[in-house]
């Protein structure tokens, strides 16, 4: 059910004056982040001093968050299968605190148990498959998903499961970093920036020019080996808020004449089936943009449009049919 990322920073036609606009960067949860920051840090804080808090901020919810680190928060709480409360750590539990929440508001569309099956399908931490499931396995592992499997005590840090249940906040955790990141940059100081994470991206204030930092969506197509430019089918100005984008055409494999993407329906078992290609969505914090994206994108069009207006969330498809591209928004959707 994780997202793939198709934004793009825009330096807004001005060019970026040496000195005036430095820009951090490093790696964290297997992609780049960078943060630009337009004028100038607190006196008392280096530029090299905020990149080292900036890497920490991330290393922290990749401690508490990975699925990919068996030494992390998640991964001891997934291995947890006693079915008895477990305490937890507090990052984790405000992470699956909104995942539990947004699995009710989409009626399970959104399911942080999903593990079981992205893993079957080849997109976990278990071996890529190049062949789809058979009937019995996908079954064998819906048994063992479900968010309402999960239980959670957000103040007293602790949670419980059913035996076998595996949370999977790949939908969360690079926005819930750069929410970190966000809050770390807040507090010393700096009062405009643009932090992107493998195109999750929070701005705050304006860019160098004095605008708002603005960020293109991209068209959904696969990596094009020769670096030719992509159409922008979309700019947003971004302000003081983040965005995320899902789509189902860079992580999939083909077999059998099918296309089966990342984006598994937990409710199905299986990845989705429906026209749309990418789903982007703006929120106020870059966590709730990231899982709104993904659920977005697990939705059948109409379903997923209807959700975003009964949330007030800014929300964008891209669907191709007849070899054009179709764009659908929300109401609140930002205009140029």
């Amino acid at each position: 059910m994780a997202g793939a990322a198709a934004l793009a920073w825009l330096l807004g036609g001005c060019a970026t004056r040496p000195g005036y606009e430095p820009v951090l960067h490093g790696e964290t949860m297997g992609s780049q982040w960078t943060v630009r920051i337009a004028g100038h840090a607190t006196a008392s804080t280096s530029v090299a001093a905020l990149s080292a808090g900036v890497q920490a901020q991330f290393d922290a919810v990749d401690q508490a968050l990975s699925t990919w680190r068996p030494d992390s928060a998640l991964s001891r709480f997934n291995e947890n299968d006693s079915g008895e409360w477990m305490d937890i750590d507090p990052e984790l539990a405000v992470v699956m605190a909104y995942g539990l929440s947004l699995g009710a508001e989409s009626d399970g569309a959104y399911d942080l148990t999903v593990g079981p099956l992205v893993n079957l399908w080849g997109f976990g931490p278990d071996p890529r498959r190049s062949i789809a499931p058979d009937a019995a396995a996908i079954e064998a592992a819906r048994a063992r998903v479900g968010w309402r499997k999960v239980e959670l005590d957000v103040a007293g840090h602790r949670a419980r499961k059913a035996p076998g249940v595996r949370v999977d906040l790949s939908s969360l955790g690079k926005g819930r970093g750069v929410d970190r990141v966000a809050g770390y940059l807040d507090a010393h100081g700096v009062t405009n920036y643009l932090i992107d994470l493998s195109g999750k991206l929070r701005a705050r204030g304006v860019n160098s020019s004095h605008r708002p930092w603005r960020v293109a969506v991209e068209q959904p197509v696969a990596d094009d080996p020769s670096g030719a430019p992509r159409t922008v089918p979309a700019v947003v100005e971004l302000r003081d808020s983040s965005i995320a984008t899902s789509g189902d055409y860079r992580k999939y494999f083909e077999s059998g004449g099918h296309h089966y993407s990342h984006i598994i329906d937990a409710r199905s078992g299986s990845p989705v089936t429906h026209a749309t290609l990418s789903a982007t969505a703006i929120a106020k914090t870059c966590m709730e943009a990231d899982a709104l994206a993904t659920v977005f994108m697990v939705m059948p069009p109409d379903a997923a449009l209807r959700l975003a207006e009964a949330l007030g969330a800014p929300g964008l498809w891209i669907s191709r049919a007849d070899g054009a591209y179709r764009l659908v928004h929300s109401a609140s959707w930002p205009h140029e």
